[in-house]
């Protein structure tokens, strides 16, 4: 038996071993013998140095690998925090825009490690919302007019603002009505523009306008009769013309007269005996609407008057009293007059 040198680990062996008892590697076949290799010492060392240079690659490889899971990791981590960040970022807005106090109480359970600003807004926001809560609840005890106001001015962002807007739209409706004239329901109408019953209030009002006199149609009724009797006092038919329709429904009883007729009333108070006269408008006024023939409005006015005359006879009448009425249309023109006498000197 001769002793050869394992190709693998450099060891000695029988040439008769099918395996190194060393290392274990196959070696019949393989085999180099022993007289042949005469630095056996030189390459067992060899072997060594390539074993360690084989353990120390290992060893990078394994350093670079957790090298590298450390980095996901890290990055893994870096984008589930920003992740994290925007989901309390977007459930901090929602809960400050919201007015459900269990949003705010989910958002502060959920995320008590979360800004200590965010915490504390949300923690505000709830407080407040618990007041609105307690002002909302004495409002309604009180169902008063003004302590609906406040709360809205107060709490103009409450769930419970437009139910309070409501009340006091149906508030100010019922004292409209009460009231029952153009001038409450225009009110309501301008508060309420857009309220539960601005269209009854709106139809109100266009009805009244229709059958009732306003101020400025009032105005027009006592200036265009001052106007008709100042002309007449003047003698002016130009004056006289320009305050009365060409044609009259009724004048001085008489049915379907014309401006002419004024004319001719006017030349018969001037008689021969009479130097001047001086009709005087007394501040006793009325004024309302009539339906006319063509189912339209007319002012009708009412009022006494005084006539004053001066006359060459003695003898003769000089005062009248009378009570006027007449109906003048809406572009201010008298469209009928009568008078009737109601005293005498």
């Amino acid at each position: 038996m001769a002793l050869m040198i394992c190709p693998e680990c450099g060891q000695q062996v029988s040439d008769k071993a099918e395996f190194c008892p060393h290392c274990g590697i196959k070696i019949a076949g393989n085999i180099v013998p022993a007289q042949n290799t005469p630095d056996v010492a030189h390459k067992e060392p060899a072997s060594v140095a390539q074993k360690q240079k084989k353990g120390g690659k290992s060893i990078k490889l394994l350093a670079a690998s957790f090298m590298i899971a450390v980095a996901i990791c890290g990055t893994a981590y870096y984008f589930y925090s920003k992740a994290q960040e925007a989901k309390e970022m977007e459930d901090y807005t929602y809960a400050m825009q919201s007015t459900d106090p269990m949003v705010m109480q989910m958002y502060l359970s959920r995320y008590a490690d979360a800004p200590r600003e965010h915490r504390d807004s949300v923690n505000t926001h709830l407080a407040a919302l618990s007041q609105a809560d307690n002002d909302w609840n004495n409002a309604m005890v009180s169902g008063t007019r003004n302590a609906l106001e406040e709360y809205v001015k107060n709490h103009p962002t409450s769930s419970h603002c437009g139910e309070a807007k409501n009340k006091i739209d149906s508030i100010d409706f019922a004292i409209a009505s009460r009231e029952n004239t153009v001038a409450a329901f225009s009110k309501y109408l301008k508060q309420h523009p857009d309220g539960k019953y601005a269209e009854q209030a709106q139809d109100f009002v266009d009805e009244k306008k229709m059958t009732e006199a306003q101020p400025e149609e009032v105005m027009l009724a006592k200036m265009v009769c001052k106007h008709f009797f100042q002309a007449i006092n003047a003698r002016n038919t130009a004056k006289l013309l320009e305050t009365v329709t060409e044609y009259l429904s009724d004048f001085l009883n008489r049915k379907g007269a014309t401006s002419n007729d004024v004319v001719t009333f006017m030349d018969k108070l001037y008689k021969e005996d009479v130097t001047n006269l001086n009709w005087h408008i007394l501040d006793d006024f009325t004024v309302d609407k009539v339906k006319n023939s063509d189912g339209n409005y007319n002012i009708r006015a009412q009022f006494g008057a005084e006539l004053d005359m001066e006359r060459t006879d003695p003898a003769k009448e000089k005062k009248g009293r009378y009570f006027v009425t007449c109906e003048i249309t809406p572009e201010g023109k008298i469209t009928k007059l009568n008078m009737k006498k109601t005293g005498s000197q």
